[in-house]
Formats: structure tokens, C-alpha cells, sequence
């Protein structure tokens, strides 16, 4: 690899990809705060962690190397100075009820390891891991059926989501959830302070301190020249703009806006369409009937121009790759009932290995057939606890580095 971070295209061999194998914050998840926590299940961790280490498994087996959220972290925190920032600027970026409150998780924090602190801050903060610091905590002694001082990260599994590299630079998510803005330090970190990405300076297109919302399940790198970006729930049409006046001095010449269904189940637009081959998409029925709007944003960094297409999403894509055609696969095979089931166990949301060669959940018989009948090689990935947070194997995954194509 020329360069660490180096990614222009969906479907270039992977070569080296960040995620994060499930901890203890799944085991902080009940019924009762599904919504407060943005989740949608409980898992049963050892089979989550055993499912993931499939998935890490796969990947290496195609020549991907595998980074882990928590170790590169841990690396940069290792430095006792970058250590007690990160304590300051997590108690920043965290809504803590008072400032006694605040002087206690401190306490609590300053004495742990790299490893115990990463797991501390994402397994969430309950009054009785403040009860052994001496101090008067008020705010603490109101009766509150919430358990929790700060809630635990149980999304952090979801790496694609709090950041993504585009070319040679990278954007660090501005989360539309407050719950999950926490979760972007992580990644920050990794990129201003970790040898692998400062040893040659990447760009920061676009950082989690912006205003405007942009998540990393947003974006679709179709081309060297052409990115998808979906704009919804969790991204902001101000956020694409930022981002298109700096990417477009990258060499990127046009971004399609998806105008998505604001809805949490059409969350991004990778649970409505990934690139799986040069001419191959498996896309939701929403994609293919062009249930909504698609823009064209082009022009030259401070002077864009944005025009609302009426064409077909198939021939857009065509049109923007150079392509006679594009082949969509219609997840479910047409059929609604099937089609809805698979969505909602992330049908579409393929990660690609190498062109033609993708990893799927195993659970989405009807569409994973259609992938096989259109030529598409599929890497199984067990889906039975993982699925449960509502995202796949592209969610799992933030990849750092694909060759060309």
C-alpha cells in the first residue's frame, strides 16, 4: 500500500479495514431504553462475538488487514498526556447532571488502563460505579428509573457509521443522535494521534464538531470520480455541500443526492443499495421504483451547482459510470412481503471484498440466491445475533484502504 488511507471505489480489493468486535456494552441493553440507546434487541454476547470473529475471519481470508477500534485507540492512549485529554474531552461532549457529578467521573476514570477506560466509556457510567469516590453528588440522590449517569455505546460495533475514508482523506461523522456523538472521539483520536494515519497526513474532509449532520452509511464511493450520498434521518443536505467543496478539490467531479425516506428503516442509504461489481447493485424496491428524489451536485469547490434528475436510477448510474447499463438486484426478488423481511435483516447491505465478491449476511436466502444466479461470488456471514442492532456486514466495517480498479 503507496498510501494508508486510499479509497476510491465500492468494490476494490480491500486491503486494509477497520471494526470494533463486541464488548460489554451489548450487555447493558434492556427492553425498557431500546429507544434511548438506538437499538432494537438484546444480543447474547459470546454469539455476537463469535459471529463477528467469523466476519473478521472472512475478511482476512481475502486479503484484508483487520484493525480493531479498540486496539488502535488504546495505542493512542497509551500516551499518559493524549490520555487525561480524551478524559476531558469525553466529560466535555457528555451530558453529565452537575459538576460534582462531572468531578466524581473523573475520579473514576483518571486511574484505568487504556483497555479499562475504552471499556468503561462504552459500557456507560451507573451511579454505583461512582459510589466508592468520596463527595456529595446530589444530582445523583433523585430517585431515577434510568440506570444510567451515561449510556452505554452499544452501536459502536456499527464502525462505518462514526467515520469513512473517501480518497485519501477521511470524514469523521457528525452523528444526527446525540447518544452516539460520543462515539466519534474514538476515531478522532485514531485519526489526529495514531502512527498509521499520521505518519503521512490524511485530510479530514469533514469532522464530528460540524454543525450539520452527516453519518458514514450515508455514502457511496461508486467511482473515482462519482460518489452517492443519501440524504434522510441521519444526513443533512448543508453537511453534503461542506463536503463536496473539499472532496471536489480530490478529483471527485459529481455526487448523486439521494433524497431518502425519513424513516429510521431507510436510515442510510446503505440499507437501500450497495455497489457489489462494476455494473451490479442490489438495491430495495424503493431504489429501483425511484420512490424519491435524486440530484445531481456538480461544479468546483465554491461554485456548485445541485439539478433534480427525472431519469431512472439504474440509467443515472449508467450515465455517471460511463456504463452502457447497470444490472440492479431487487432484494426479495420483487416479491413485497419477502422483500421487506430481507430489508429489515439488511439484505442489501453487501460488503464488498473485490469486484464480484461480496460478504452477506446468511440469513437472506431469496435476494443471496439472486446475487449467486447474477454471477456474484457471497462470503456467509452468520447473522443470527449480529443482525439484531440493525445493520450488516458494509455497517461492520470502515474500510481504510481497496486498490484501484
Amino acid at each position: 500500500m503507496d498510501r494508508f488511507v486510499n479509497q476510491f471505489s465500492e468494490i476494490g480489493k480491500l486491503n486494509a479495514v477497520m471494526l470494533h468486535r463486541p464488548g460489554d456494552e451489548l450487555n447493558q441493553v434492556t427492553p425498557d431504553f431500546f429507544d434511548d440507546m438506538l437499538i432494537d434487541d438484546t444480543l447474547y454476547l459470546p454469539a455476537a462475538q463469535r459471529d463477528h470473529d467469523r466476519f473478521a475471519e472472512i475478511l482476512r481470508e481475502n486479503g484484508a488487514a483487520v484493525y480493531y477500534l479498540k486496539d488502535l485507540f488504546c495505542e493512542v492512549i497509551a500516551n499518559d498526556k493524549l490520555r487525561l485529554q480524551y478524559i476531558e474531552d469525553f466529560l466535555t461532549q457528555s451530558p453529565i447532571p452537575g459538576d460534582a457529578v462531572r468531578d466524581a467521573i473523573r475520579a473514576y476514570l483518571l486511574p484505568k488502563s487504556p483497555s479499562d477506560l475504552f471499556d468503561a466509556v462504552a459500557r456507560g457510567i451507573r451511579p454505583r460505579d461512582l459510589a466508592a469516590i468520596p463527595g456529595n453528588r446530589i444530582a445523583l440522590d433523585v430517585t431515577n428509573v434510568y440506570p444510567f449517569i451515561l449510556d452505554p455505546m452499544p452501536n459502536i460495533y456499527f464502525t462505518r457509521d462514526t467515520s469513512m475514508c473517501i480518497g485519501g482523506g477521511m470524514v469523521i461523522s457528525s452523528m444526527s443522535m446525540p447518544s452516539r456523538s460520543r462515539e466519534t472521539l474514538f476515531t478522532r483520536y485514531i485519526h489526529d494521534y495514531h502512527p498509521l494515519f499520521t505518519a503521512s497526513p490524511v485530510p479530514l474532509w469533514y469532522d464530528n464538531e460540524q454543525r450539520y449532520n452527516m453519518e458514514g452509511g450515508d455514502v457511496l464511493i461508486l467511482s473515482d470520480k462519482l460518489l452517492a450520498i443519501g440524504c434522510g434521518e441521519r444526513t443533512n443536505i448543508a453537511a453534503v455541500e461542506m463536503l463536496a467543496n473539499r472532496v471536489f478539490a480530490e478529483g471527485f467531479e459529481r455526487i448523486l443526492v439521494f433524497n431518502n425516506p425519513r424513516s429510521r428503516k431507510f436510515m442510510h442509504l446503505d440499507v437501500l443499495c450497495t455497489m457489489v461489481d462494476y455494473d451490479k447493485f442490489i438495491t430495495h424496491p424503493c431504489i429501483y421504483e425511484k420512490q424519491f428524489d435524486v440530484y445531481e451536485l456538480t461544479g468546483k469547490p465554491g461554485k456548485l451547482s445541485i439539478s433534480c434528475t427525472t431519469d431512472p436510477v439504474n440509467k443515472i448510474f449508467a450515465r455517471c459510470l460511463g456504463l452502457p447499463a447497470v444490472k440492479f438486484i431487487e432484494m426479495g426478488g420483487g416479491d413485497p412481503i419477502i422483500a421487506a423481511r430481507e430489508h429489515w435483516n439488511m439484505g442489501s447491505n453487501s460488503l464488498t471484498l473485490s469486484p464480484g465478491n461480496i460478504a452477506v449476511y446468511d440469513r437472506n436466502e431469496v435476494t443471496n440466491e439472486l446475487l449467486i444466479k447474477a454471477g456474484i461470488k457471497l462470503n456467509l456471514v452468520p447473522a443470527g445475533e449480529l443482525v439484531r442492532g440493525r445493520g450488516g456486514p458494509r455497517c461492520m466495517s470502515m474500510p481504510i484502504n481497496r486498490s484501484a480498479i
